[in-house]
């Protein structure tokens, strides 16, 4: 029997700015990319793969940007593809957009705090979390060797003042901080927080993994690529090199997404 997979964690760029914002990840982490952005190879992937669902994410790093980018996630929504909406925390007409975001069925929020320029506790965000709180699933990105603006405490500082929101904390809990995301977000269960596999189990070695998983809880756990930086076929094999029950593995790979998102 094949088995199920949602991709939770997929970056989408417009053809016209996909293979430049591509390099600047690039060029950022340090990390070589699977593919140039180009939605097509991702959509090639997915087929050839047989992901059932793909959740896209797409970044405003300007405010006049909010608006463009859920129009473009939005078009790419349908049967297979969910889609999450963005926001900046200068955008004027930010109560509006939420409602619209809504409207188009887009089923949560993505956030960068580097790429967008705030720290995860900056009270300047207060006001978009006010509205986001018990409302829309959040996918946070979480840790950074170059700024501590995503740093697993700085997530817990803000969850203390929003603590009924739900949280996708991402790269197991800090992307190059695991030791952190251990003391602060790993088996946290006084917050509603998961964790996702994008860009970490495959720098980890598979038995700390199974450790995370097992610490945090396998129904907290999302399987991710983080497209472009890798493709499905690869995270699977990593995945695939994990010690888990049949049950965990359906968890992360299938279960916990539709239950999260209602599908």
């Amino acid at each position: 029997m094949e088995r199920r997979i949602v991709d939770f964690h997929a970056h989408a760029f417009h053809d016209k700015i996909a293979i430049k914002a591509a390099k600047q990840l690039n060029e950022y982490y340090d990390i070589p990319l699977a593919e140039n952005g180009l939605f097509f190879h991702l959509k090639q992937s997915m087929l050839k793969n047989k992901i059932d669902k793909l959740v896209i994410h797409a970044t405003a790093t300007k405010p006049s940007q909010v608006k463009l980018i859920n129009d473009y996630v939005k078009s790419l929504t349908g049967p297979d593809i969910v889609g999450f909406g963005t926001m900046h925390y200068a955008c004027p007409n930010y109560e509006e957009e939420f409602k619209r975001i809504e409207e188009m069925g887009l089923l949560g929020i993505k956030f960068h705090p580097v790429f967008q320029g705030f720290k995860i506790d900056d009270e300047k965000m207060f006001p978009i979390y006010e509205q986001i709180e018990g409302r829309f699933p959040v996918l946070m990105h979480m840790g950074d060797k170059n700024t501590d603006a995503a740093t697993p405490e700085r997530l817990i500082n803000m969850l203390k003042s929003f603590p009924k929101m739900t949280v996708i904390a991402a790269h197991m809990g800090g992307y190059s901080e695991w030791d952190e995301a251990e003391k602060y977000i790993i088996g946290n269960d006084k917050y509603d927080i998961y964790i996702d596999t994008s860009s970490s189990i495959r720098f980890l070695e598979p038995e700390y993994t199974a450790q995370l998983i097992r610490r945090h809880g396998a129904g907290k756990v999302l399987f991710g690529t983080d497209y472009p930086l890798s493709l499905h076929a690869y995270e699977l094999e990593v995945f695939d090199k994990v010690a888990l029950t049949e049950e965990e593995s359906e968890q992360i790979l299938w279960k916990n997404a539709y239950k999260l998102l209602g599908l």
